[in-house]
């Protein structure tokens, strides 16, 4: 049983040393298990980070970088690999990973995987502790893996019941003001809903008569969302809490500096079940840490933010190692650009941000955080053994010019093997806009987060682009579920949402350019090489953006076959224009 906290820094648990917050259950489990002081997420943003879980791969890797983003198609993960010896493999709650049907997983628990209502989120209903009973008395033979994934600790955070704000111990990379104060009683309360959570789920296991052979991991996805922790690649956005039992076999009370990661998190549990490694994962099984037969694990591990799509304005994506003898070394690309997240302008939830920026005009300290968060060098180095609040920069001291050298050719190295370059961290996954247009680069994509629907969603939508080799061919765009346009065996097609089709008659080119134009009144009508090739009457409106993501030459997410293929050819300059085609400079 893999039991999954959202959100929840590794400090913020008493058995990490927290004498404010109130978690029996995860102390009581670490008084059962090992402890692990350096486990770190691959990713400080929900769907990376899970996607790095359940993948054993690395953001790039898999292809989930930024929030709410699909792994590449045919990614192989966790579910398919444990039902392969035999395992069921359940998810309860939280999912959020993308395209679902690509991890095969039995869900259940989806009321309190949603977002909202905050009630939801504690399984009202008992979901997981039923299914756990039905499950070793219906089928007792047959292994189970149980992931619970709860959205607790989370923001919305619930209501402050149980903490005085004013006698909390403030953590140092927070600034002391009664607003934050007040969020972080609040976020408390919310672990506190977590850890009794996990209680249920632990005396389910027990009345099942399971405790003995059943290991539980308790985890979190990355770092609570306070400034310079969630979204950033700092050690409160990366370093979690990870705890686990395994009566037997796990010493009681052990405690591990094994530098490990949560893609170790998979090949660990294919190992415990009795598979074999892996090839080609960047996760290594961490079983003989637990048997005590090692105690070091990795020499570095590698992290990553490409922060959310919803913040194209402001993308100022980090690279970062973070090696074994406590060095943690950080690339920042747009330096140049102010940081911006949910904590400054969405989340209202308990809001304090405001109070930072007003004291920060008379508090050098507040300032100082303030500043932290908000902007960056192109290069950090800390080190994490004098320095865990990683508030010195040491990478213009001389002192350690030598080691800042070594963990950038180590990180440079290490994107290398990826397959990531710097140009493209640069551009990311995002689109390129101009006056009343955005273009897409072949085999890209981007989300509907990162449009603003009032100024991109036309009453005429203008396609262009010059495509080659569309005897081939394949998809020429998705354009956020309401129609795939393609370009396939001499023909210039439509696919929409029902499964529709409409498509030209053959072409006797196999270039050319492309003009589609689509107005709100459903008006079609596609050019190819200035002839109309296509017209017809869609009786809706499928100029508007909608949830999903718009696409060059591909299907986020999935292979398919024919005329939706991956596009087998050239597509240039693919270009969507709002309303019309100016003549204008």
């Amino acid at each position: 049983m893999i039991f999954i906290a959202d959100d929840l820094n590794q400090q913020d648990i008493g058995c990490y040393g927290n004498a404010d917050v109130k978690t029996p259950n995860m102390n009581a489990l670490a008084a059962e298990g090992m402890r692990f002081n350096r486990a770190y997420a691959a990713s400080p943003i929900c769907t990376p980070s899970r996607s790095a879980l359940y993948t054993g791969l690395y953001p790039f890797r898999n292809g989930a970088q930024m929030n709410h983003f699909t792994v590449r198609p045919n990614t192989r993960n966790l579910p398919q690999f444990l039902q392969k010896l035999g395992y069921r493999v359940v998810i309860s709650g939280k999912t959020d990973i993308f395209p679902f049907h690509n991890f095969p997983f039995e869900r259940i628990g989806e009321e309190f995987g949603r977002y909202l209502p905050v009630e939801n989120r504690l399984d009202r209903k008992k979901e997981t502790v039923h299914m756990i009973e039905n499950h070793f008395k219906d089928r007792p033979e047959q292994p189970i893996c149980l992931i619970v994934a709860p959205w607790v600790p989370h923001v919305p955070w619930f209501p402050n019941r149980d903490f005085d704000p004013g006698k909390l111990k403030m953590p140092d990379y927070l600034a002391d003001t009664k607003a934050t104060r007040k969020a972080l009683s609040a976020y408390y309360q919310s672990i506190g809903e977590a850890d009794k959570m996990l209680g249920e789920v632990l005396q389910a296991i027990d009345k099942a008569g399971q405790k003995n052979s059943t290991v539980v991991m308790f985890i979190s996805d990355q770092g609570a969302q306070f400034p310079s922790a969630k979204w950033t690649v700092y050690d409160q956005g990366l370093r979690v809490p990870l705890i686990v039992r395994w009566p037997g076999k796990v010493a009681a009370g052990a405690v591990s500096d094994a530098l490990v990661s949560l893609v170790d998190i998979t090949p660990t549990l294919v190992d415990l079940g009795g598979g074999k490694a892996i090839d080609g994962l960047d996760g290594q099984s961490f079983k003989d840490v637990l048997l005590q037969k090692k105690k070091g694990h990795h020499q570095y591990i590698f992290a990553e933010t490409s922060v959310e799509p919803h913040f194209w304005y402001n993308y100022t994506p980090s690279r970062t190692v973070i090696t074994a003898d406590g060095f943690h070394y950080i690339k920042n690309y747009h330096p140049g650009v102010r940081f911006i997240t949910h904590i400054d302008k969405v989340e209202q939830n308990e809001f304090y941000f405001d109070t930072w920026i007003a004291a920060a005009k008379t508090d050098p300290r507040t300032k100082f955080l303030l500043d932290r968060y908000s902007y960056r060098p192109p290069e950090e180095l800390f080190n994490l053994t004098t320095d865990r609040n990683e508030f010195k920069n040491l990478v213009s001291d001389p002192a350690y010019h030598n080691k800042a050298q070594e963990l950038e050719k180590l990180l440079d190295k290490e994107l290398q093997r990826q397959g990531e370059t710097d140009d493209m961290i640069l551009k990311g996954t995002l689109p390129e806009f101009f006056d009343q247009s955005y273009a897409i680069r072949q085999n890209s994509s981007a989300s509907d987060l990162s449009f603003n629907k009032k100024r991109w969603n036309p009453d005429t939508l203008i396609i262009t682009a010059y495509l080659e080799g569309i005897d081939k061919g394949g998809v020429v765009c998705d354009y956020f579920n309401n129609f795939k346009l393609y370009a396939y065996q001499h023909k210039i097609g439509l696919v929409l949402a029902n499964g529709n089709t409409i498509e030209s008659e053959p072409l006797p080119v196999n270039q050319g350019q492309l003009i589609f134009r689509l107005s709100e009144k459903g008006d079609l009508e596609a050019r190819f090489n200035a002839q109309t090739v296509l017209t017809a009457t869609l009786q809706c409106n499928l100029t508007k953006i909608k949830g999903g993501y718009v696409t060059c030459g591909k299907v986020q997410g999935e292979e398919l076959e024919g005329k939706l293929q991956t596009y087998q050819g050239k597509i240039m300059d693919l270009r969507f224009t709002m309303n019309e085609l100016s003549r204008e400079p």
